[in-house]
């Protein structure tokens, strides 16, 4: 698809949640690192556009996941 055809934007941070929102339909637009106070972050700019409304993945925080792993041992 056309760049024209993106209905909504939005810019994550990770390539786990990069990976949930393709699986969702997402498109990958632009890719870059973030420089910040001597680190690297990498950022992903991801698309909407299909006719229907956006896909949102549930997405788990880095508290939620390690109190997963302390629960149960796995994020399973």
């Amino acid at each position: 698809m056309a760049i024209e055809d993106t209905k909504t934007t939005t810019e994550i941070g990770s390539s786990r949640e990069l990976n949930q929102y393709l699986q969702s339909g997402w498109t990958l637009i632009l890719s870059y690192t973030k420089h910040e106070h001597d680190t690297q972050e990498p950022c992903f700019v991801i698309g909407w556009q299909n006719d229907d409304e956006p896909v949102y993945p549930e997405l788990l925080d880095r508290w939620e996941r390690q109190e997963m792993m302390k629960d149960t041992g796995s994020l399973g």
